[in-house]
């Protein structure tokens, strides 16, 4: 799901329909009761691209800032709302004690939604491959790191997720941002148990 969801708030690609796929059927996984707010086939790539500018790009004012630093309320009031906060380094040096580093042509903000979803999806197929090795002290490690992640920089995701379904027409993008909120909510209260709201 991390994998799906990092791709789906990337810049939009030509398999953009086949990801719309994935993702009605994530969130029907997770809610089978829910009917999915499809009302239209996905629009092409280039209006999805539009679209993604607008929300997430710019030029000018963004309605939905896709960066972690923007939704921090832990910080001085000044900085409330700006970009490259401490959480912006934090996640970054999280990214190097994993044995990750952004490429150097990657010229983007580290606290980027579909890189922390990237990296959550990272730490679960480590998990996995040392589970399947019989490696259980390294598979616990990056358990606990998915852990301490969600704990530290996944609670903004709710508030990102609002404004996105609130600033958007898209059904994909409207699809996304459900599963987003659906999907991180269930499993914060898995990583960390009951106390995650």
């Amino acid at each position: 799901m991390y994998g799906i969801l990092a791709l789906a708030f990337s810049t939009p690609r030509m398999e953009s329909g086949r990801l719309y796929e994935a993702i009605l059927q994530a969130h029907h996984a997770l809610r089978p009761n829910d009917q999915p707010t499809r009302k239209e086939p996905e629009p092409p790539t280039e209006r999805l691209s539009r679209e993604h500018l607008r929300l997430f790009v710019g030029p000018g004012k963004v309605p939905c800032p896709p960066y972690e630093s923007v939704y921090r309320q832990d910080r001085p009031v000044m900085e409330r709302g700006l970009v490259m906060g401490p959480s912006a380094a934090d996640v970054r040096h999280r990214y190097t004690e994993a044995g990750l580093v952004l490429p150097k042509n990657f010229t983007d903000l580290p606290d980027h939604i579909a890189v922390e979803m990237e990296f959550m999806h990272f730490l679960c197929a480590e998990e996995l491959k040392f589970v399947e090795q019989g490696n259980l002290q390294e598979s616990e490690r990056r358990k606990k790191m998915q852990q301490e992640f969600a704990k530290e920089h996944l609670e903004w995701v709710q508030r990102f997720a609002d404004r996105v379904l609130k600033s958007t027409n898209s059904s994909f993008y409207k699809s996304a941002a459900e599963l987003l909120k659906e999907f991180v909510k269930n499993e914060s209260q898995y990583l960390l148990g009951s106390s995650a709201e």
